[in-house]
């Protein structure tokens, strides 16, 4: 990473990280055949050691609007700082997604999928969340809202992360519905 930040992730090259490393070339190709796949690597190690402080750090108390917005906050503030390689780390996933599927080992997370189902399981255990769809299905759900606004916020100049992620709670927590109407009119055919 010290050379991605140093000179810029497209200016590095293996080569350079294999001298940096202090491996041959070789080795470093046997492990990391492309300098996406060292990125994910240090993604993904960041994430694990982030999974467990982000975990302690959730106010047991607060109710589930408020842990999921302060779980995003953290995740927008991580983003912002190294927004500059999450495309290519993205891309790397998309690219190499035969691997990703199925491997869902939660002892090394690759993704925030294991907190939001945590969140959403207390919440249907204290009754603000409904029931009648696992958790684990509705964290896959509230994950696609959070990539898609993730992605927009990348891929659109101008976007604030911390709003983008506010509109996912929203979502999520009301379930896209819309605010009934005042006075009930029937609509006539």
């Amino acid at each position: 990473m010290r050379l991605f930040e140093a000179q810029g992730y497209d200016a590095t090259t293996m080569e350079q990280i294999a001298q940096q490393s202090d491996v041959a070339k070789g080795t470093l190709y046997n492990h990391f055949p492309t300098k996406e796949a060292i990125l994910a690597h240090w993604v993904h190690l960041e994430l694990a050691a982030d999974t467990q402080r982000l975990h302690e750090a959730i106010d047991p108390k607060a109710g589930f609007t408020a842990q999921l917005a302060g779980l995003l906050d953290a995740s927008a503030e991580w983003s912002e700082r190294y927004r500059a390689y999450l495309l290519d780390y993205f891309r790397f996933r998309f690219l190499n997604i035969e691997s990703e599927l199925g491997g869902g080992d939660r002892s090394a997370p690759r993704d925030l999928s294991g907190l939001f189902e945590a969140l959403i399981a207390a919440g249907q255990q204290a009754g603000t969340l409904r029931a009648d769809v696992p958790a684990a299905h509705l964290a896959g759900l509230l994950h696609h809202l959070y990539f898609g606004a993730l992605m927009r916020w990348l891929t659109l100049p101008g976007l604030v992360l911390r709003d983008e992620f506010a509109v996912v709670v929203d979502l999520f927590v009301g379930g896209a519905r819309t605010a009934p109407k005042t006075s009930a009119r029937r609509r006539v055919p």
